[in-house]
């Protein structure tokens, strides 16, 4: 089974020049936990989903704390408040994971699972040359197994 048979296909984006509140708004008036963010020339640049919302690991060589970057910025348990007070008109450019990891078309079912199970990913978005064309889910995957006989 190829991806286009069961993923998201209309897939709602964000632009790298938005801001972290468009990006927040689209997600909470969507129920989404994930955005993808894209150039003026349509072209899949990064992402923003939940986890830039409570923190990621930062890799600091020698440190002796972890560090973790929400919403671009690194902090160390700081006010979290005010993180998100600064991070509200930061261009998405500035806060995205770039280079996401993505899927093409022509990919089968057991090659999404053993990327998203690979890296520990939730959803993947699916492009083609460079574009977004849908994303796929954990539900997606539900999808695609009542589909199999």
């Amino acid at each position: 089974m190829k991806v286009s048979e069961f993923m998201t296909k209309e897939v709602i984006v964000c632009n790298e020049n938005q801001t972290v509140s468009d990006a927040a708004k689209v997600m909470l008036e969507n129920n989404f936990s994930v955005i993808p963010v894209v150039n003026d020339a349509g072209d899949l640049v990064g992402i923003v989903t939940e986890s830039d919302f409570v923190g990621k690991d930062v890799q600091i060589p020698h440190a002796l704390a972890s560090l973790k970057r929400v919403l671009g910025e690194n902090h160390y348990y700081g006010n979290i408040e005010e993180i998100y007070s600064r991070a509200k008109e930061r261009k998405l450019s500035e806060v995205m994971s770039k280079h996401p990891v993505t899927v093409d078309l022509d990919f089968t079912l057991s090659a999404v699972v053993e990327r998203m199970a690979g890296r520990n990913l939730k959803r993947l978005p699916v492009v083609d040359g460079g574009k977004i064309v849908g994303i796929v889910t954990r539900k997606n995957l539900i999808k695609a197994f009542s589909k199999i006989a």
